[in-house]
């Protein structure tokens, strides 16, 4: 039987932790057309910044495991 996408996105966020089901449904949104709900800009521009704090020492580097929870 196939599944289709939209079930799909489903059952990923339900196995989400619920501190990350906010960002998943702006996602989804941003994904769905709706280019206000998630700026992407500003996400790149929070990576970047985390990415030259952890190279000043400032904060500890993330496993990998870590950080792709957080996408």
């Amino acid at each position: 039987m196939a599944v289709t996408l939209k079930e799909r996105a489903v059952a990923l966020v339900d196995t989400l932790p619920p501190t990350k089901v906010k960002k998943a449904i702006e996602y989804l949104e941003y994904l769905k057309g709706d280019y206000d709900a998630f700026d992407i800009n500003a996400k790149v521009k929070e990576g970047l910044n985390e990415v030259r704090l952890m190279r000043e020492g400032k904060i500890k580097p993330k496993t990998l495991k870590g950080f792709l929870c957080e996408l």
